[in-house]
């Protein structure tokens, strides 16, 4: 009978309806490995609930009858990976047109973490340390600066630090 061979799985609310033999093609996943034992099963509905992200899961489900994993671009990026990871799925799988879109928050992630490593928030040199840094310490310390040898880091700074000033910035 047809009864027996489709299975209703419940994901966040949403019901969705197929076939064992789909679920059972790509093997060694969590939706192939469905029996009637385990805690998710409801005997008197006769379904599998998980509480997941239905509107992936359509994606998911989309990939056991077509073969084809397409990402969905209404969710985030690491929402979609933890969805694949939970359904123990590959996400090398993705299909090559939206490869590009689901890995741009992998991009973004690696560039936000070099700009974290950059520390571009420290403190701006003292003076002294910018004269130490253009060889007029003594002079400095000595409060015998030549209007040159004061106006030199600034001009020096607009030209190689383009966050250094507003007039920079402008540059």
């Amino acid at each position: 009978m047809d009864t027996e061979n489709r299975v209703i799985l419940n994901i966040g609310g949403i019901r969705f309806e197929t076939y064992k033999a789909t679920l059972r093609k790509i093997p060694a996943t969590r939706l192939s490995r469905l029996t009637e034992a385990l805690a998710n099963y409801d005997p008197i509905l006769n379904e599998y609930f998980f509480d997941r992200h239905p509107g992936v899961f359509g994606q998911i489900l989309n990939y056991y009858r077509t073969g084809k994993l397409h990402y969905p671009t209404n969710v985030c990026g690491p929402l979609f990976e933890e969805e694949l990871e939970f359904w123990g799925l590959d996400s090398n799988q993705v299909e090559p047109c939206c490869w590009m879109t689901y890995t741009i928050h992998r991009d973004t992630q690696h560039t936000l973490a070099v700009l974290d490593r950059l520390d571009l928030d420290t403190d701006k040199p003292s003076e002294e340390e910018v004269a130490r840094k253009f060889g007029m310490e003594d002079a400095f310390l000595e409060g015998r600066l030549t209007c040159w040898q004061k106006i030199k880091p600034k001009i020096w700074a607009l030209f190689d630090e383009p966050y250094s000033s507003a007039a920079a910035k402008v540059k």
